[in-house]
């Protein structure tokens, strides 16, 4: 009997920049929906969910936001368009976002990309002069 190990690239990185934390939190739902293959534009008859999500820390309120996006492909058979109404704001309890999500049905003659989940791995949340930038791991 043996085993072997091999390496497989399962990992895509997003980047996003923006003047503001809330933009560029929106923007990456803009690099998802690229991402999987979903509309690019905002739709005539999107589907509309709110979002409310408390997390320690931005990364943590970045992973819990970017796993619901993946959740409302997986469980609601729809792809995330964009956002809208973004608010980040700090509590005692860490962070609160609440957002408008934008999503389309998957037609089921339109393959996606099926993304796992996110993941901690390289995840930055950095402000500088220029303003925000994002970059996460998505498990693929």
């Amino acid at each position: 009997m043996t085993y072997e190990l091999s390496e497989h690239a399962v990992d895509v990185k997003l980047r996003a920049k923006a003047g503001s934390l809330e933009l560029a939190f929106a923007e990456m739902v803009d690099a998802l929906s690229e991402l999987v293959g979903g509309p690019t534009q905002p739709q005539a008859d999107p589907m509309i969910e709110k979002v409310d999500l408390t997390a320690r820390d931005l990364e943590a309120l970045l992973f819990d936001f970017l796993n619901k996006l993946v959740l409302c492909q997986d469980i609601e058979n729809a792809v995330v368009s964009n956002a809208g109404d973004v608010e980040i704001r700090e509590t005692e309890m860490g962070y609160h976002l609440s957002a408008t999500i934008y999503a389309t049905p998957i037609e089921p003659d339109r393959p996606l990309l099926d993304v796992k989940a996110p993941t901690y791995s390289q995840m930055r949340i950095e402000q500088d002069d220029d303003g925000w930038t994002i970059e996460a791991v998505l498990e693929v």
